[in-house]
This record gives C-alpha cells, structure tokens and sequence, in this order.
C-alpha cells in the first residue's frame, strides 16, 4: 500500500485525541504531548511506518518579566515518515520558556505535539478564535474601565494603568466600581483601602487587589 493512503488511515484512526491533564496554575485541561504521541506511535508502528526527527534551534532570546530573567526559545522540528520505501516529511515549529535550560526542551516537545497534530489534523476541542478569555483581555488592555465596571475617578487612571497586563487588575476595577456605587469619594476610596492595609498607590498586587475587591463586596453586601 501506497505510504501516503497508509498515513491517511492513520489520520482517519487518530483524528481525536481526548484532553488528559489539567494546568494547575490557569486551571484548565488540555492535550498532553504525551497523548498524542501514543496514540499516534501505536498507528503508525502497527503499519509498519517508521518516523525519525531533525530539530533546528531558530532562536533563543532572554525575556525580562516581573518574576526575573527567562529564556525563551523557538525550535523548528521536522519529521520523517518512511515505510521502507518511501519518504513523506512534515514541519512544526513550537515555543519555550523556562527561567533555567529546559526552554529548548519545552521549546522541542511543543513543537512535536503541534508538528503530529498538524500532520494528522489531530483535534482535542480547541479554537484559538473562540478563546474569550483571550479577547477579554485584550479589550481590557485598551479601555481600563470596561462598561459593567464604571469608574469615575480621574485619579485612578493611573494607577490602573501601571496594572496593565498584571495579575490584579480585574479585581482593582472591581474594587474602584463599587466604591463608585456605594457614592465613596476617591479620598473614601483611599481610606478604606488603607484599613484593609493596602495602599492604593503604592505596591499593588493580586493578592491585595483581591482583598479589596472582597472587603468592598462585603461592605456592599454582595458577597465575594
């Protein structure tokens, strides 16, 4: 049998690959390399297909973020299907990042997972264009003050500002809304910040943005 009918069986056998690990951190689940690479090993070694990889280091570059130095690289991966006969190659290129020297290595594996499942159409239920979450953000990043989060404290702009793209600022907005719905003044605002042991304009993070967003909830009893 022709190798390339041979890989469109296999495309047709493994075209879903079920999502089997959870990222703890952003909490959501996901397609472990893992899985797919079994599943695609097993059809593939079952027909007599062997495959082989050549990796290319396209770059690597050290990234400055708020936790420290880290490395961040790309890998351009090809793979080589051959039944013994003849020869069919597929490309993938994946991302890393690691404040030690697994960047490559993340860098590498990232790059297998998308490489086979690009080759085999390979689905585990995911659209980068669905992803709300992400274009939440994004609208977020250009207007601070979103239309449910209504704020009319000029002094605050600022300050939300310097939170861009940090963890803490959906819950500083939270916080600075109902402030303005409980009719608080920004020197109100200010204050009770201060009793819960946050200082609006200094040091911000999560963990004291969340408080805030909390305590204010509370105050206007909405829960938290």
């Amino acid at each position: 049998m022709a190798l390339a009918k041979q890989l469109a069986e296999v495309m047709h056998e493994v075209g879903y690959v079920q999502k089997d690990s959870m990222n703890d951190f952003h909490h959501y689940k996901y397609a472990s390399a893992e899985a797919v690479l079994k599943k695609v090993n097993v059809a593939l070694s079952s027909r007599g297909i062997a495959a082989s990889t050549r990796a290319e280091l396209v770059s690597q570059e050290i990234i400055k973020t708020d936790k420290g130095a880290k490395v961040l690289a790309v890998v351009k991966l090809s793979m080589d299907f051959t039944d013994g006969q003849e020869s069919i190659t597929a490309e993938g290129l994946g991302s890393g990042m690691d404040s030690a020297d697994k960047a490559v290595m993340k860098a590498n594996t990232a790059a297998l997972k998308y490489l086979v499942a690009n080759a085999f159409l390979i689905s585990w239920g995911d659209d980068p264009e669905a992803d709300n979450k992400v274009d939440q953000i994004k609208i977020e990043a250009e207007n601070p003050f979103t239309d449910d989060e209504p704020v009319s404290y000029p002094e605050a702009r600022p300050i939300v500002a310097a939170m861009k793209g940090k963890r803490g600022v959906r819950e500083l907005k939270t916080f600075l809304g109902h402030a303005q719905t409980l009719g608080w003044g920004w020197d109100q605002a200010l204050g009770f910040a201060k009793t819960q042991g946050v200082d609006l304009l200094n040091g911000l993070n999560y963990s004291s943005c969340a408080k805030l967003r909390d305590m204010v909830k509370a105050e206007k009893g909405v829960g938290s």
